[in-house]
């Protein structure tokens, strides 16, 4: 079968290129999922729509995707935050997966159920791996217990992040998982606790626990094998996490971890990205509390490239808003509008929006690109009900939930409105405003509402 041509922007070669799947047509995808020790903020948001959106891109082409995305319920925040309250790692872990499962289905996002692998139900596995690293004299064990990957022995550390090699600090050893490029040190792979730490496990070098990185590369291998064709992320994961898991998954198997890795920017407040660490963050609760749908976050995401940082604004977020109910209006008075056949010239326009619109998205997600052939075709003259059919194709990849529009109520309108209506028609002809906008009143408190368009005047029942 041959697939329409995809061109993604690989970070592993710094390029846009074409995709080319291992085993056409699967595809194999993962996504670093969640933290789950807090709320996730609409940054953390963003990423997880941008892998939804290239999922369905995929799918829309034909694709048949495997998609993964892990759940890390193992981690220094989320024992920092069991015990401020204290509570499990399991309590804290599990409130917080299930308000993250919440929030990505009011943004429509795509779930990925049996294929959410927690880092805790892999410590086995994790521990073979590591054993295997150590066997591959790539790893090493100190005294307290901990293991370390030795960033010195795999000579292509910094490919993916572009860390000069002769900047690398052999020798020295980090236990944070989180670390700048001025701080390239040895990693851990175990984590040495106390004995009479309960946020530990056992293991063939004491009680510990697993380190951040090995955890993915764990879950994605055994999901998706030894190599696999796309790893998706933010831009901050690129170093240390990703830079991390290429060395350690190469370093074990000699293969290569993963043909195209795609990173999705920031969303920035205030020209700073929003994090938790500078509290400069908001929640999709917070845009709930606003009187904002969900629904309009995920339009605002589609309205910058995922590459692009994103500055969120409450006036964005209204205007994205805006935007989303015109939309639904136009689409209401498009459904269920009888069928027209198609001349030969608008049978071509359909065709031609078509191919506008695939362009768009198979060209590194060019949402914002696919948005104006959305609007620039139901601008068009083209039959009401092409384009309707034309918006719910294109929304299997912008995944609004446009089919969830209501239909508009199609009732007769009585004689006595029709006469206020051709009146209030008259006024507005002559200029004569105010007289128009009695008249309207008149109308709607009669339960009935006028919408202007370019072909006259439409009414509809309230």
């Amino acid at each position: 079968m041959v697939m329409a041509d995809i061109y993604l922007t690989n970070t592993l070669t710094r390029k846009k290129e074409k995709f080319i799947p291992i085993n056409s047509p699967n595809v194999g995808m993962y996504t670093c999922g969640p933290t789950v020790y807090n709320f996730m903020h609409i940054g953390n948001l963003r990423t997880f729509v941008f892998s939804d959106i290239l999922y369905r891109v995929l799918t829309f082409n034909g694709y048949k995707v495997t998609a993964i995305q892990n759940i890390t319920d193992i981690d220094d925040k989320i024992i920092k935050r069991a015990k401020e309250t204290n509570s499990t790692i399991e309590e804290v872990a599990g409130k917080y997966t299930d308000l993250f499962i919440k929030d990505v289905g009011k943004l429509n996002i795509h779930l990925v159920h049996g294929n959410q692998p927690k880092a805790t139900e892999y410590v086995d596995q994790i521990k073979a791996y590591v054993q295997e690293l150590i066997k591959k004299d790539l790893a090493y064990v100190e005294k307290d217990g901990s293991v370390y990957f030795d960033i010195s022995k795999f000579s292509d550390y910094g490919k993916l992040s572009g860390i000069d090699k002769r900047e690398l600090k052999t020798g020295t050893r980090t236990l944070s998982d989180e670390y700048t490029k001025e701080d390239v040190q040895d990693f851990a792979l175990w984590k040495s606790v106390l004995p009479d730490d309960k946020f530990g496990f056992d293991s063939p070098w004491g009680w510990g626990r697993p380190g951040w990185h090995i955890e993915c590369s764990v879950m994605s291998q055994q999901k998706l094998g030894d190599t696999f064709d796309i790893h998706l992320g933010g831009v901050d994961l690129i170093f240390p996490h990703h830079e991390n898991e290429i060395a350690q998954s190469e370093g074990k198997t000699g293969k290569k971890f993963v043909n195209y890795f795609v990173h999705g920017a920031h969303i920035m407040v205030d020209g700073k990205k929003m994090s938790k660490s500078l509290n400069n963050f908001f929640t999709l609760m917070d845009i709930e509390k606003k009187g904002f749908d969900p629904i309009s976050l995920r339009y605002l995401y589609l309205t910058a490239h995922y590459r692009d940082p994103l500055n969120f604004t409450w006036e964005s977020l209204s205007a994205a808003q805006n935007a989303l109910e015109n939309l639904r209006k136009v689409l209401a008075g498009l459904k269920g509008e009888s069928r027209t056949q198609l001349s030969e010239e608008k049978n071509e326009k359909v065709e031609k929006y078509r191919a506008d619109f695939v362009e768009a998205v198979n060209d590194d997600l060019n949402t914002p690109r696919a948005l104006a052939v959305l609007w620039e075709m139901l601008k068009s003259n083209i039959p009401s009900n092409d384009k309707y059919d034309l918006a719910m194709t294109f929304d299997e990849v912008f995944g609004l939930g446009l089919s969830k529009t209501q239909k508009r109520q199609i009732s007769k309108t009585p004689d006595n409105v029709k006469i206020l209506v051709e009146e209030r028609e008259k006024l507005r002809k002559g200029g004569k405003w105010q007289e128009a906008d009695k008249v309207r009143q008149e109308i709607e408190n009669k339960g009935y509402e006028v919408e202007d368009t370019e072909s006259g005047p439409k009414v509809k029942k309230e």
